[in-house]
C-alpha cells in the first residue's frame, strides 16, 4: 500500500515542540497536548498534536504522509513512536511552528472527520520526524464545528 499523499519539509522549531492542528480549533487546548507529550514523541488533544523536539536543533526534517487506511507499524527504522487521535472538523490542517506560523498546510483528500495519527522520532545528526494520518471516522455528532462558521461567517 502507498500513501495517498506524501508531503516534505524542514523548518526550525521553536520551545522544543511544534503542532499539527486542524486550522481553526486552535482555541481550548490550554496546554493540554504539551502535557500529554511529556516523555514522549507527542501528546495530543482534541484538535491538536504536539510534536516535541529533543536537542536545541536549528532545522528539524519532517515527511507527513497522509494514507486509505491505517498504515503498517514502524518496521524499527525509528527510535520513538506514538499512536493517537485527531478531529478535524475542517478538513484542512496545518504544521505550527510557534511564534512562525504555519510549516506546512495538509489537505487529506477524505475531508473532514476523526484521523489516526502516529508520530516517529528519529534522533540522527539532524533530528526528523515522519507523521502518517488516515481517515477513521466522521466527526461525532457534538463535533461538527457548524456553530463555529455561524458565528464567525454571520
Amino acid at each position: 500500500m502507498k500513501p495517498l499523499v506524501v508531503h516534505r519539509t524542514t523548518f526550525s522549531p521553536h520551545y522544543g515542540h511544534f503542532v499539527l492542528r486542524d486550522v481553526w480549533c486552535d482555541a481550548g487546548d490550554e496546554g493540554e497536548s504539551l502535557q500529554d507529550a511529556e516523555g514522549q514523541v507527542a501528546g495530543a488533544s482534541t484538535y491538536e498534536i504536539c510534536v516535541r523536539v529533543l536537542s536545541d536543533a536549528l532545522k528539524v526534517g519532517l515527511e507527513l504522509r497522509t494514507w486509505a487506511s491505517e498504515p503498517a507499524p514502524d518496521s524499527g527504522l525509528w527510535d520513538e513512536s506514538r499512536q493517537l487521535e485527531l478531529h478535524c472538523p475542517t478538513g484542512d490542517l496545518i504544521v505550527e511552528v510557534i511564534t512562525s506560523g504555519a510549516a506546512l498546510e495538509v489537505t487529506p483528500p477524505q475531508g473532514a472527520g476523526v484521523y489516526g495519527v502516529r508520530v516517529h522520532r528519529r534522533q540522527a545528526d539532524t533530528q526528523e520526524f515522519l507523521i502518517e494520518l488516515w481517515w477513521r471516522t466522521p466527526l461525532p455528532q457534538a463535533d461538527d464545528d457548524e456553530d463555529f462558521y455561524g458565528d464567525v461567517w454571520s
